[in-house]
């Protein structure tokens, strides 16, 4: 495996500051950890080569330009941008040689990392620009600031600032999605319609035929739109309304299998299994007084 420390003569470097952490045994099976973080200013161009490197990074470009070259993939950074990866692909980063760059950065692990990346991932490409750049900075500042000390407060502070961050890079990227769908008119029509009749039985390709759409289209542009398939959703929303019925009404499962639009007792268990882990009758259980 790589260290941390990329090895450059001192006349290259402008201003650093780097902090290296080891994580108790306690932050590291309960918390989001940081493994390093840093700011560097650079006077020369220089390059960052790693790969199977168990940490995931987030990079800020505070000034100057360069490149990242990820899973194969070459990505142009300027001032503003912004870059996440997961460090087990091989990576590199370079300065410009004519703009040499000033970053802040934390390579972190633990808690549900690998589950916020995979979500960032699928929505977004690993180099981007964040309009929440500001923020963005002044959390990663604090986090090299918090971690100048090792003590369990500090690694208290840490997961905190870096659930803000992960949280701030996807309610970004969220926004952005949003203000594509604006102009999906189309989808945000057929997300209303299932909205309104999900309790109803009707298969995708009658849902396809309602609004002149291909269902394979269909589905691929209400994924897009939303993150899940059309399929997807109207269950979502039924175990929902089973849960409203299940803690709040004596019906039987029978009975709210149908007024949900499942089949029966038998298919609410199993997708009521399927999304929550239990059964609809041990989720009755456990929250009925």
């Amino acid at each position: 495996m790589n260290d941390y420390f990329d090895k450059f003569p001192d006349s290259y470097v402008e201003s650093s500051k780097r902090v290296i952490q080891t994580p108790s045994s306690f932050a590291r099976s309960a918390f989001f950890y940081v493994q390093e973080t840093g700011y560097l200013k650079l006077r020369e161009s220089h390059v960052a080569r790693r790969k199977n490197l168990d940490s995931y990074l987030i990079v800020l470009v505070l000034s100057g330009s360069g490149t990242l070259m990820y899973d194969g993939q070459v990505y142009p950074l300027r001032e503003g941008s912004c870059f996440f990866v997961n460090c087990m692909v091989p990576y590199y980063h370079q300065s410009s040689d004519s703009d040499p760059w000033e970053l802040i950065w934390v390579h972190f692990h633990g808690a549900t990392s690998p589950e916020y990346y995979r979500y960032f991932s699928l929505h977004s490409a690993p180099a981007f620009s964040p309009r929440p750049f500001q923020e963005l900075r002044e959390k990663l500042e604090s986090l090299l600031d918090v971690n100048s000390h090792s003590d369990l407060s500090a690694e208290i502070a840490s997961s905190r600032l870096i659930v803000d961050i992960l949280s701030i890079l996807l309610q970004d990227i969220t926004g952005f999605r949003e203000e594509q769908r604006k102009n999906l008119g189309k989808m945000d029509e057929i997300r209303r319609f299932l909205d309104e009749h999900y309790t109803e039985r009707f298969s995708l390709e009658e849902l396809s035929e309602q609004f002149f759409l291909s269902k394979y289209h269909l589905s691929r542009e209400f994924h897009s739109a939303y993150g899940i398939t059309p399929s997807r959703y109207v269950i979502a929303r039924r175990i929902t309304y089973a849960k409203k019925l299940l803690r709040f009404s004596g019906s039987s499962l029978e009975t709210i299998a149908r007024s949900c639009g499942f089949y029966d007792a038998s298919y609410l268990n199993k997708q009521f299994k399927k999304s929550e882990g239990i059964s609809a009758s041990d989720f009755r259980k456990k929250w009925i007084n």
